[in-house]
């Protein structure tokens, strides 16, 4: 069971956070289910993507622009814009389907100060050749992404997916993937599946009057499935890997036994998981980053880390405990003490929760807020604000219950 005491809240605050999350258009090649981006406007302008940088530096501190959409790639000038983030000494992160994604792109992106990757690839997606295939067949998908972004070299890739009730079961084909392949991949992240109903519910905006949900992109005609939790995704996580632990979080906006982002980074090699840092260490890189850096820190650029990770056990147990097999992996395979180190994170976002009074549990510090008309808006829920000028309320036909807001 999951006690926050024993992991490491994230000091991010709205103005104090490591993530700018800039939507550079609403247009897709792909759709997958689950999305909460809708076209609307298309590709946003240069100058206008421009004004909103630099109103996330000034009001947001952040140490990387989540580029995001739609699909970030298919924006005509989008190497103009990670140029431009660079050179505020940000750190431009692409989030893509990967659908157009080519070595040509990949080289131009890099000469632009491209820091790394996080691609979207999941089952639910409509991806042409893709289909009726589990996470497990993806695999040969998600190696084809890392292998290409690997031979480019220079930047770091993480690996997203969202997290249904069908695909549940699946997570841990995905972690095992993740680990043989822990050179080129930093990261995973899991997102848990929200959605509302048509069948079940009525929206009725910050006027009080009843709104067309179906306009929404995330609205299902209906849902009767368990929705997959944060804890859930840690247990299944860790009933297949033992070594896996988490080290910091992000609760509620409401509830304090919220559990909205959950962080662990796992130690290892090529051959073989060890462990994962503790509170202690994730403390330690987030105070640290900000007392050297002015910022606090969402990725690392690499995940070669190498024995010096070890320096920190006396203070973390669970390097203390990841040293100690090391140790003993070394002792009886001696050649494997000039393996490669590497630190791989392992992420797990749950989507807003409606309470039963009709208050949103959004996630705490929102690390996802995104720009619109001169304020900061939650991305998960931007198309409410589009389509119907702000938050929308999920009720129930009948009972007049709240219920679940899309995914962060």
């Amino acid at each position: 069971m999951l006690e926050k005491r024993d992991y490491y809240r994230m000091p991010w605050s709205l103005n104090d956070n490591p993530i700018a999350w800039i939507e550079v258009t609403d247009i897709c090649n792909i759709h997958c289910e689950g999305c909460y981006r809708q076209y609307l406007s298309g590709h946003k302008s240069l100058e206008q993507l421009k004004t909103e940088v630099d109103f996330f530096i000034k009001w947001r501190n952040p140490d990387n622009f989540s580029i995001a959409g739609g699909e970030p790639l298919i924006h005509p000038q989008i190497i103009d814009l990670v140029a431009y983030i660079a050179s505020k000494g940000v750190k431009p992160v692409i989030l893509s389907n990967g659908v157009a994604l080519n070595p040509k792109i990949l080289h131009a992106l890099k000469g632009a100060g491209l820091a790394g990757f996080t691609m979207h690839v999941d089952s639910h997606q409509n991806r042409p050749h893709w289909k009726n295939k589990n996470e497990k067949d993806h695999n040969e998908l998600r190696q084809h992404i890392a292998d290409m972004v690997a031979a480019e070299g220079g930047l770091f890739l993480v690996f997203n997916s969202t997290v249904y009730p069908d695909t549940y079961h699946e997570i841990p084909d995905i972690v095992r993937w993740g680990q043989a392949n822990i050179k080129k991949v930093q990261g995973l992240v899991f997102i848990t599946y929200r959605t509302a109903t048509s069948e079940d519910n009525i929206g009725t905006d910050i006027n009080d009057q009843e709104v067309d949900i179906t306009k929404l992109s995330y609205t299902r005609e209906s849902f009767h499935d368990h929705f997959v939790t944060a804890p859930e995704v840690h247990q299944i996580i860790q009933e297949n890997f033992p070594e896996y632990e988490t080290s910091g979080y992000l609760g509620g906006s409401i509830r304090h036994d919220s559990y909205k982002w959950l962080d662990a980074a796992m130690i290892g090699t090529k051959r073989k998981m060890f462990g994962s840092v503790g509170k202690t260490t994730m403390e330690l890189a987030q105070t640290g980053h900000h007392l050297l850096k002015g910022r606090y820190l969402a990725y690392l650029t690499s995940g070669q880390i190498g024995s010096k990770i070890f320096f920190l056990s006396p203070w973390d147990k669970f390097v203390r405990k990841a040293n100690n097999l090391w140790l003993k992996d070394v002792l009886r395979h001696p050649g494997h003490l000039f393996d490669q180190i590497y630190l791989q994170s392992i992420g797990i976002i749950q989507a807003p929760d409606i309470l039963p009074d009709g208050r949103a549990d959004m996630c705490d510090s929102c690390p996802d807020i995104t720009y619109l008309d001169g304020k900061f808006v939650n991305s998960c829920r931007l198309d409410e604000y589009r389509l119907f000028g702000g938050f929308l309320t999920m009720q129930e036909k009948e009972k007049d219950k709240q219920l679940v807001t899309p995914q962060e």
